[in-house]
C-alpha cells in the first residue's frame, strides 16, 4: 500500500470527433436524405394528380411503390437483414422496369418523362441497400438493361433520344456519386469497428477483465461532470487486498493472479449496476459510484469487505481494506481521489480488514 496521494490522477484530454464517428453521422444523414427524397416524390406525384385532375400514371404508381420500399428501409436500418435487402431491391427493380416499360409504350412518353423522376431515388438505393460494390454492379446492369429497353422501343426522334439519354446520364451520375459516398462510409465504419474493439480491449485490465486505470479516470471525469451539472452525489471506494505480497511470496505469483481475478469478480458482482469497478494498479481497485451518497457508499464498502472476508478467494483466506470518499462542492478529481486514498491508508494502518 502506498502513502496517501502517491498516485495522482491524470485528467482525460478532450478531442474532436474522429473521422469514423463523422462517417457514422454522415451515414445516418445520407439515409435520412434518401427518405426525404422518397417522401418528396410521393408528395410531388399527389400534387401533380390534384393539379391535372387525372389519376396517377402507371409509371407514377410504380414510383410511389419504389419510394415506399426505399423510405421504410432507409429509416429502419436495424431491420435491414440480408434477405430483406435483397427482397426489397428485387421489388424496386421489378417496379422500375414495369413503370419504365409502360411509360415507353405510351404515345407521348417523351412529354411525360417527369413521371419517372422516382428513378433518381431507385438507383441510388442499390448502393444504400446492397453495399457500395454489389450495389454499383447491379445498378449498372439495370441501367444497361433499361438502355436496351429504350433502344427496343422503336424509332425515336432526336428530342426523344436526347430526353431519355439525359435521364439515364443523370441516373448514372447519381449512382456513381452514391457509390463514392457509400464507399467512404463503409471504409471508415470498418476502421471504426476495428479500432473500437482494440480500444475497448486496451481500456480493460488484461489480467482481471475489469476496467483499467484509463477507463476509471475517464468514467470518474464523466461522473464528476454529471454530478456538477445535476447537483447529484458521487462517491469513490478504493480497495486494497491485505498482505497481498505474502500471497505471492508463499503461494506463488500464479496464485496471486488467481486472487486478483477472483477479487475483481467479487467486487464487480457486489457493486452491480451501482457503478464501475476497475483495477487501479497492483492489488488496488476502485469503484466509481455516480449518484451514491457517502453513507450509502460506506454501507456498500462494508458489504464488500464482508463478501471478501467471509468466503475464501481462489481457495485462500483473504481480507481487504477500503477507503471511501464523497464529492464535496469544491473538489476536483485529484482532491476526491486523494481523500479516498488517505482513508484507505488509515484503514491499512488501523488494523486492515476495515472500512474508513
Amino acid at each position: 500500500m502506498s502513502s496517501p496521494s502517491s498516485s495522482p490522477m491524470t485528467m482525460p484530454e478532450s478531442s474532436a470527433p474522429s473521422l469514423p464517428v463523422v462517417s457514422a453521422l454522415f451515414a445516418r444523414a445520407r439515409d435520412r436524405l434518401v427518405a426525404v427524397a422518397c417522401g418528396a416524390y410521393v408528395i410531388y406525384a399527389a400534387f401533380c394528380s390534384v393539379l391535372t385532375g387525372s389519376p396517377l400514371s402507371t409509371a407514377q404508381l410504380a414510383g410511389v411503390g419504389v419510394c415506399g420500399v426505399v423510405f421504410v428501409l432507409a429509416l429502419a436500418g436495424k431491420l435491414r437483414s440480408f434477405r430483406m435487402r435483397v427482397a426489397a431491391q428485387l421489388v424496386v427493380t421489378l417496379l422500375s422496369f414495369y413503370g419504365a416499360q409502360h411509360e415507353l409504350a405510351s404515345d407521348n412518353f417523351s412529354d411525360q418523362i417527369t413521371h419517372l423522376l422516382w428513378v433518381m431515388v431507385a438507383f441510388p438505393s442499390y448502393v444504400l441497400l446492397l453495399g457500395s460494390r454489389l450495389g454499383l454492379v447491379i445498378g449498372l446492369l439495370v441501367i444497361a438493361l433499361m438502355a436496351l429497353l429504350l433502344l427496343g422501343a422503336g424509332p425515336l426522334t432526336p428530342d426523344q433520344t436526347l430526353a431519355w439519354m439525359t435521364g439515364l446520364f443523370v441516373v448514372l451520375t447519381l449512382l456513381l456519386t452514391q457509390y463514392l459516398i457509400a464507399g467512404f462510409i463503409e471504409r471508415y465504419l470498418s476502421i471504426h469497428e476495428q479500432t473500437s474493439g482494440e480500444l475497448q480491449a486496451a481500456r480493460l485490465d488484461a489480467l482481471t477483465g475489469v476496467a483499467g486505470r484509463a477507463a476509471l479516470e475517464s468514467e470518474l471525469q464523466r461522473a464528476l461532470d454529471t454530478a456538477r451539472r445535476t447537483n447529484s452525489p458521487l462517491s469513490v471506494i478504493l480497495a486494497d487486498i491485505d498482505h497481498f505480497k505474502q500471497v505471492n511470496d508463499v503461494h506463488g505469483h500464479g496464485a496471486g493472479d488467481d486472487v486478483l481475478r477472483a477479487f475483481a469478480k467479487r467486487l464487480r458482482r457486489n457493486v452491480g449496476g451501482a457503478g464501475m469497478v476497475g483495477r487501479w494498479g497492483g492489488e488496488e481497485f476502485m469503484a466509481v459510484l455516480p449518484g451514491v451518497a457517502r453513507d450509502d457508499a460506506l454501507a456498500l464498502a462494508e458489504r464488500l469487505r464482508q463478501a471478501v472476508s467471509d468466503t475464501e478467494i481462489a481457495g485462500l483466506p483473504v481480507t481487504a481494506s477500503f477507503g471511501v470518499a464523497a464529492l464535496r462542492p469544491d473538489d476536483d478529481l485529484n482532491q476526491l481521489f486523494s481523500r479516498a486514498d488517505e482513508r484507505l491508508y488509515d484503514a491499512k494502518n488501523g488494523g486492515r480488514n476495515t472500512v474508513r
